[in-house]
């Protein structure tokens, strides 16, 4: 059975100490407006010029008992792990990962430590291409991304792990810092606006930016523009609006409506994201509370505004919702992160086990199946109605196969 290399973790855990920040530490890999692109076949790899092997590695693990021949009932689950990505192709501590609606044939992963994405084109077919995208101010806009979501027309958001250590240069962190709304397009995503310095106000490729959440650890998309937020420094749930957005590299976000659900408890754990997932047709939220190692329900229709909060940065509508309807579904998990829904099941991976678990929605637990990851964070179902994740610490896009 080949070997996986992996990359040792001890070169992007540290944590900023200076100022009380434990966000995480800038290793010097993130670079403005850096682009490089990959073109392959899942064995051969060309980036910059050099041409590395690349080659998609399979391992087998022992299964749970299961009602199938492989060793499962519920089909996402396998005993094999197909590595698709790799840092050959610039994966750098990926956290997140999905399929864009819009183009499912595109894979996005989110790199905290480029601040960027690295896109795979029909990843693990033959015609298998890869791309490095990383917007010039992507050190703000996408600073230590988290987690992301795409929507239905065309856009997605990014959530960061950032109290805003850069805009345009470094700078004390201020907390200036929230979820940032962005175009999926290929034509527009980290190419329009890559002037730096900015050129006539225009800073990168964004649509918009709110700016309520520092240390924002899980995002999911609702519907239109609005998304909801998992704010790792005030350790509530907050939804967010952009409305219109500002276009390419704007600045303008005063039409932004922006509900904190104060008590909405979650819990942050440091470069651990806690993923959320919404269904669309209960209006129920899904939501990883990472540090009480539990996953929450919240009824997204409940609880009642209770006015204008204090502390607006944006010239938007800031207010409170209290009383809203928000409980445990699964308690016990082992810091718990990635999420995914899919035909009335919800997936977890947890991190301190490395298990990815399925389950019914109201918490019962289905199977389990143990995955060779070494930080396994976001997961996703992907096209073919398989699994996906990234793992963190080895910098590779996984998919599990029967």
């Amino acid at each position: 059975m080949p070997l996986r290399l992996r990359l040792s973790l001890s070169l992007w855990l540290p944590l900023v100490l200076a100022c009380g920040d434990d966000s995480p530490a800038n290793d010097g890999s993130a670079s403005q407006g850096d682009a490089s692109s990959s073109t392959s076949t899942p064995a051969e790899t060309t980036i910059a010029g050099e041409t590395t092997t690349s080659a998609p590695t399979t391992t087998g693990v022992d299964s749970t008992t299961g009602d199938t021949e492989g060793g499962f009932s519920v089909p996402q689950l396998g005993n094999t792990f197909t590595v698709i990505g790799t840092a050959a192709d610039g994966l750098d501590a990926p956290r997140d990962l999905a399929f864009s609606p819009g183009a499912p044939e595109q894979l996005w992963t989110f790199n905290m430590l480029i601040h960027g994405t690295v896109i795979y084109i029909d990843p693990g077919t033959e015609q298998q291409t890869s791309e490095v995208r990383v917007d010039a101010y992507g050190q703000h806009f996408m600073a230590y991304v988290s987690s992301a979501a795409f929507g239905d027309n065309g856009s997605f958001a990014s959530c960061q792990e950032s109290r805003d250590e850069w805009n345009v240069g470094p700078q004390d962190p201020d907390d200036f810092m929230g979820p940032s709304l962005w175009p999926a397009d290929l034509e527009i995503f980290a190419v329009i606006g890559q002037a730096f310095p900015p050129e006539g106000g225009v800073e990168g490729s964004h649509l918009d930016m709110l700016h309520q959440s520092p240390w924002c650890m899980g995002i999911a998309h609702d519907v239109d523009n609005v998304y909801w937020a998992f704010d790792g420094m005030n350790d509530d749930i907050v939804r967010y609006d952009f409305v219109e957005g500002h276009g390419p590299g704007g600045g303008d976000h005063s039409d932004g409506i922006i509900w904190r659900y104060a008590d909405t408890t979650v819990t942050r754990v440091a470069n651990v994201p806690g993923h959320m997932e919404i269904d669309h047709e209960t209006g129920m939220l899904y939501v990883a509370d990472t540090g009480a190692g539990r996953i929450m329900r919240l009824d997204t229709a409940s609880g009642t505004n209770t006015g204008s909060l204090p502390g607006d940065w944006d010239g938007a509508t800031y207010e409170g919702v209290e009383g809203a309807d928000y409980q445990a579904v699964v308690e016990g998990l082992s810091e718990p992160s990635g999420l995914a829904l899919h035909e009335g099941r919800l997936f977890v991976s947890e991190h301190g086990s490395g298990d990815v678990i399925a389950l019914e929605l109201d918490g019962t637990e289905i199977e389990r199946m143990s995955t060779p990851a070494d930080r396994i964070m976001g997961i996703t179902i992907g096209p073919a109605g398989d699994l996906w994740y990234v793992d963190a610490g080895a910098n590779e896009v996984v998919r599990v196969d029967p």
